[in-house]
């Protein structure tokens, strides 16, 4: 006859159902989710370096503008304004972060009202921002590159206002409870993200020719 080990039992009823930062699963995802963005826009500008390789000057001359456009350059103010929206917008992400934690609702609502709006003006800046690149996605290999790392940073705007939209209506009709709260911080992070990732960006694609001519 056998007799059976008495296995130990947990009570977790008296534990949180909620936590904040490196605490939360959550938080992890997404770090992980930043990661693996962070590793996409390096192979991006990767590509952006190698492909330079293939060219004498860079960008190469813009045979299709009359005259011919022997360094097109990509053209400073909108990408220089668009970078310092973003990285000012830092500021009521950092106050609306610091709000979700305290609870408090009305700031929340606030500060994503304010974020929602910035991410739409970084939006319709970034699609003008295309034809600061002379250059057509279908004409070279560097129109390319450039279309595509352009085009993935917009997404990641696209995503970021429509997280801001969903949350504002959230909690425009909900109280912010600590669930909800850890989402609104974790969107900050993902907004600092966002806008260092550009600000790496924009030295490259802005920058670096201008240091080649």
């Amino acid at each position: 006859m056998t007799t059976s080990t008495p296995r130990a039992v947990i009570d977790a009823k008296s534990l949180p159902d909620s936590a904040w930062d490196a605490r939360a699963l959550l938080w992890w995802g997404n770090l992980l989710l930043l990661l693996i963005e962070t590793m996409s826009m390096v192979l991006f500008i990767a590509s952006y370096f190698y492909i330079r390789r293939n060219f004498w000057s860079w960008p190469p001359p813009h045979v299709m503008s009359w005259p011919i456009l022997q360094h097109p350059v990509p053209k400073l103010p909108l990408g220089t304004i668009n970078l310092l929206i973003m990285l000012v917008g830092c500021a009521p992400m950092y106050w609306t972060d610091m709000a979700a934690r305290r609870l408090d609702r009305g700031r929340v609502q606030v500060g994503l009202a304010i974020m929602l709006v910035i991410a739409l003006i970084t939006m319709v800046l970034r699609y003008r921002e295309f034809g600061s690149f002379y250059f057509q996605w279908n004409e070279n290999a560097y129109g390319s590159i450039v279309w595509i790392i352009l085009g993935m940073h917009y997404f990641y705007l696209f995503s970021a206002a429509a997280e801001f939209a969903i949350m504002l209506l959230w909690a425009v009709t909900h109280e912010v409870d600590p669930k909800h709260g850890l989402d609104i911080t974790l969107a900050g992070g993902f907004w600092y993200w966002l806008a260092g990732i550009w600000a790496i960006t924009y030295v490259v694609l802005y920058w670096y020719p201008r240091w080649t001519i």
